[in-house]
């Protein structure tokens, strides 16, 4: 296995959430992981990430190094544009503590 597949396996199997929305090149584009070793030399292949992903995922655009943010495109409507369709209401989404969060 190459160094380069090595690295994009390893970044997919942390970041990578089949049930979470957005796809795997979003969730990755989105690490913000800096004490990782691997983070600088992750996989960076989304088209864009949208910017109510961020908001889903609760990441302020300047937490993104410069790759991901080159990548954000503001839009008003939730279509991340993923494998995953649409991306889920905020507020369908527990809050940590509440009564039935995933912890």
């Amino acid at each position: 296995m190459s160094l380069r597949k090595a690295i994009n396996a390893m970044c997919r199997q942390c970041a990578y959430d089949d049930r979470d929305v957005g796809s795997a090149a979003q969730q990755i584009a989105c690490c913000i992981n800096t004490s990782c070793p691997l983070h600088a030399y992750r996989p960076v292949t989304a088209s864009f990430i949208p910017s109510r992903l961020l908001e889903v995922y609760r990441i302020a655009v300047g937490e993104l190094d410069d790759r991901a943010r080159r990548l954000v495109r503001y839009e008003s409507s939730g279509a991340v544009g993923a494998q995953n369709g649409n991306l889920l209401s905020l507020e369908l989404i527990p809050k940590a503590g509440s009564e039935g969060s995933l912890q």
